[in-house]
């Protein structure tokens, strides 16, 4: 089922394309100040030491979060 284009801005207008409450914006946008397609970003290489690094990281949070936890555990079930 093919729609036929609509006639005019007005007729464009009427049916908004895009989440509600931003059909303001596409009528005080001229044509050419909206985006046609947003940017795409694909995964950045990182080189084997950059990985190494965030991986170490990784693993001291963890550490770090247990030994937090257990000092937090050990204050409340401190004797005395």
């Amino acid at each position: 089922m093919n729609l036929p284009a609509p006639d005019s801005d007005r007729e464009a207008r009427r049916h908004p394309v895009g989440p509600p409450g931003e059909a303001w914006v596409r009528e005080t946008l001229e044509p050419e100040q909206l985006a046609k397609a947003p940017p795409r970003f694909g995964r950045a290489s990182l080189s084997r030491g950059t990985v190494l690094l965030l991986w170490a990281l990784r693993i001291y949070v963890v550490l770090m979060t247990c030994l937090v936890g257990l000092q937090i555990w050990r204050a409340l079930h401190a004797d005395g």
